[in-house]
């Protein structure tokens, strides 16, 4: 039976064009059908212990949604080519996985790839996305560690867990990390330690654009300023096709509704490398 609020969310974006942010709540189900007719990826929604409510990790936020649903757009056959010429497997990482949707999506599709999802290191956390992991059958290919950003990576860059390899990533990536900005520099800084040194590494991140223009430049100086250079910086439209390039300059002349409608894709490489 479909979540009540999934229905009621998808109603409000049906009748008054009024697009959520996210879907489901702490405990509930949520299933996603990949576009492609693969299996559907079944999830339970986190629950945070109290403390750690002010994550934010109990819904499906749009953006994870949205990048499951544009996954060809990561360019993961490229990078996949690129590490299997060099005769290793590609690793994959998410910061601020949640429920785990991409990970888990992308585990299943590329059965060649190594992949570590992690979130900040809440018991009831780590449990639910490692039982989401498990699943959907992916455990053998996708691990789960729990991250506190800016915190020593070693735990991350081990090779405890499924495969063998180790070191660094060669994509990281993440969905509605942003929105809150004191923790940009302690997400940047883990950024920095997990990426690996090469001019194929590359950063993707998807933000909502509930998150705030203004905050979102704030990251953008930040980063750019820690040694990373924006390869593509646009503003998409959820459910649509229409992409603008980014301009904080549109938080004058926007309101919610609107601010709903978009996601910022962003994609960083390392500046001198």
């Amino acid at each position: 039976m479909p979540n009540p609020e999934d229905v009621l969310a998808e109603s409000l974006e049906t009748l008054y064009d009024y697009v959520p942010v996210a879907l489901s709540s702490s405990g509930s189900t949520f299933t996603y059908q990949p576009g492609n007719a693969g299996d559907a990826i079944t999830l339970t929604t986190p629950d945070t212990q109290a403390a750690n409510w002010s994550l934010h990790a109990t819904s499906i936020w749009s953006s994870s949604i949205y990048i499951a649903d544009h996954l060809c757009d990561l360019g993961l056959d490229r990078h996949v080519a690129q590490a299997r010429a060099e005769n290793r497997p590609l690793r994959l990482l998410e910061l601020g996985a949640g429920a785990g949707l991409p990970s888990i999506l992308i585990a299943k599709t590329y059965q060649d790839m190594l992949v570590t999802t992690s979130d900040y290191p809440d018991k009831s956390l780590i449990r639910t996305l490692a039982e989401n992991v498990k699943r959907n059958k992916v455990f053998d290919r996708c691990r789960v560690i729990p991250y506190s950003w800016g915190s020593d990576a070693s735990v991350l860059l081990s090779c405890e867990g499924p495969g063998s390899a180790t070191g660094k990533f060669d994509v990281v990536i993440a969905a509605d990390t942003l929105w809150n900005s004191e923790l940009h520099g302690v997400f940047v800084e883990s950024l920095g330690l997990t990426l690996r040194r090469s001019p194929e590494a590359r950063i993707y991140l998807v933000a909502g654009l509930h998150t705030g223009r203004y905050v979102l430049q704030s990251f953008l100086r930040l980063i750019q300023g820690a040694g990373f250079v924006a390869e593509k910086l646009v503003e998409r439209r959820v459910g649509g096709s229409e992409q603008r390039p980014w301009s904080v300059e549109r938080a004058e002349h926007e309101d919610e509704r609107e601010r709903r409608r978009w996601v910022v894709w962003m994609v960083f490489k390392w500046a001198n490398c």
